[in-house]
């Protein structure tokens, strides 16, 4: 008796007598040793791959096909053979032969292929239930004629819309296949499987997983639909949760009678602390120190909420504290509210309180769209003054939309943003009521050009209309998260739209060097003022901080650049 091992390459003959005495530990290691030896160092050298034709006519057409011509080994030279044979099948030519193989040099492998007549369209006999996946006007005496290059493209078509269903393991082949005067003849057969549905969701890992995501944000119901493009996208969600990681792909378990999903996510550790300090030099010399903290908490209680606090001390000039908290799918529903309150001073001059509540009504994994509500008072704190200050109160109603697609990097960057928020409302003072319309809108976008490199832009504008404008109701631009060059909220309009430029390089896969173009303009009552602002800049992260320093010089108008007034910023944002 012989046992006969056939590998691509060779051939290895063992008697019965010799293969017993091997103890089972060492076969592992004498058939490395036949490959190497057989192989004769194919796998330290690289393989070539041609592909030819007896015939004229036939070449031509072998020559425009796309296919991989150096390989490692030649297991990889035979499966690219393969994959040209199905091609060529795919184009027509179904009854393609690969006529023999040959080697040249222990490197160069040559196959030979005749392609034979081309099939140049197909009838398809369907039963009377499979009508539904075709066009009725297609269709005639229960067969429908395809073009052979959109049959491949039709039965996967038919493939997906079962796999939507919920039939994800059904078949759908041809059968009794003829080729007749260049018309394949067959007929098509399509085995459908069972419906499948999610009964069970379980979480791996993170057992304290908000459970209010799993049917408001991956959106898995009672019954929802098994498929395997559901699968994917649960996967890619994930991937866009800032409070979760996924340890691994969701997998799925398939009984009798029930479908159940397992989940594998471990709790990121997602809130961040971030110092700036920003060194600028004041007009009778000296330097001016700047500063803020930024806390954001999330996730803390387990049901994927948000908790900012921010205080910014400008100098001696103004003073700002905000708190927000954002609750998202309350009582397990689509609708997330979010509030917002800030105390914002200007040197003695003037002291804003506002109150911002929004209720989300989430669209989607990406989109969102809430109803506003914001108040606002100011008090005029220096009255012996004669100045465009007013002691007022305000209200908005109006609408917000955002959307957003995360590009899921270790910088947590949108590839895609979008927010805008128009409000209608009236200001209210002493003396008279005014009515208002606000609307500011922010977008930006990656343009990757590369692996390494990457075009960041952004815009933002802002408008606010009334009768008549005070200075403590406008809006206060300029900073590091804004015009960069300016000092933090020193420019007051009430009209302003502005672009964020940067190319940006990756030195590393957790640091890139940027650019830095911010131009735009702004309107007073009193003028108009155009600005640009050039600068450089790198972040990276190191022991779980985002560090980010740059240097910027900005102009307005036609004023002469003063190298005084360039801004250093550095950044520290520490993750725990």
């Amino acid at each position: 008796m012989f046992f006969y091992i056939t590998l691509p390459d060779f051939k290895l003959l063992l008697t019965l007598k010799s293969f017993k005495k091997l103890k089972s530990k060492f076969i592992p290691y004498i058939l490395y040793l036949f490959l190497l030896i057989n192989f004769n160092g194919l796998f330290s050298q690289e393989l070539s791959l041609i592909i030819n034709s007896k015939k004229e006519n036939e070449k031509l057409i072998l020559k425009k096909i796309d296919f991989k011509k150096k390989h490692n080994d030649s297991v990889s030279v035979y499966i690219e053979i393969s994959k040209i044979s199905s091609y060529l099948k795919k184009k027509g030519f179904f009854t393609n032969t690969i006529d023999s193989i040959t080697i040249k040099n222990h490197k160069i492998f040559i196959a030979y292929f005749s392609l034979n007549k081309k099939v140049n369209k197909a009838l398809i006999s369907i039963s009377e239930g499979d009508k539904v996946f075709f066009d009725e006007k297609k269709i005639k005496k229960n067969s429908v004629e395809i073009p052979i290059k959109e049959l491949q493209v039709k039965l996967e078509e038919i493939s997906k819309k079962l796999d939507l269903e919920g039939r994800s393991f059904s078949k759908v082949k041809l059968e009794n296949i003829k080729i007749n005067n260049n018309i394949l003849f067959a007929e098509l057969k399509i085995y459908q499987s069972k419906k499948r549905k999610f009964n069970k969701v379980i979480v791996k890992g993170y057992i304290n997983f908000p459970k209010s995501f799993l049917k408001n944000y991956f959106n898995i119901k009672d019954n929802t639909v098994f498929n395997k493009e559901k699968i994917k996208n649960i996967s890619l969600l994930t991937k866009s949760l800032e409070f979760v990681k996924e340890i691994k792909s969701p997998e799925v378990l398939f009984t009798k009678d029930s479908t159940s999903l397992y989940l594998y996510l471990k709790k990121r550790q997602n809130n961040s602390f971030d110092g700036i300090v920003n060194f600028a030099s004041k007009e009778n010399g000296g330097i001016l120190f700047n500063g803020n903290i930024d806390l954001k908490l999330s996730n803390v209680l387990n049901t994927g909420e948000k908790f900012n606090l921010f205080w910014n001390s400008i100098g001696n000039e103004r003073q700002e504290f905000k708190i927000s908290s954002e609750i998202p799918f309350i009582f397990n529903s689509k609708f997330s509210p979010k509030v917002i309150f800030s105390i914002y001073k200007q040197d003695s001059t003037f002291l804003n309180t506002k109150f911002e509540s929004k209720v989300f009504y989430n669209i989607n994994s990406k989109a969102k769209l809430a109803l506003t509500y914001n108040t606002e008072s100011s008090e005029n704190t220096d009255t012996n003054i004669n100045n465009n200050i007013e002691t007022f109160d305000n209200y908005f109603f109006g609408i917000n939309f955002q959307y957003r697609v995360p590009k899921n990097d270790v910088f947590f960057n949108n590839k895609l943003y979008i927010n805008i928020n128009p409000s209608f409302g009236q200001r209210k003072t002493q003396s008279i009521k005014s009515n208002q319309l606000k609307l500011t809108a922010n977008a930006s976008y990656i343009f990757d050009l590369s692996k390494r490199s990457s075009i960041y832009i952004k815009n933002e504008t802002g408008y606010l209309n009334s009768n008549n404008y005070f200075d403590n109701e406008l809006f206060r631009i300029g900073g590091a998260n804004s015009i960069r060059g300016f000092n933090e909220q020193s420019l007051f309009t009430n009209n302003y739209s502005y672009f964020n430029l940067e190319y940006r390089y990756l030195t590393s896969t957790e640091s890139f060097l940027y650019s830095i173009t911010d131009f735009g303009g702004l309107n007073t009552v009193k003028s108009q003022q155009n600005f640009l602002t050039l600068g450089l800049g790198y972040l990276f992260i190191k022991n779980k901080s985002i560090i980010n320093i740059n240097i910027s010089l900005a102009k307005k108008n036609r004023t002469n650049v003063n190298i005084q007034d360039t801004k250093l910023i550095i950044s520290l944002v520490t993750m725990f």
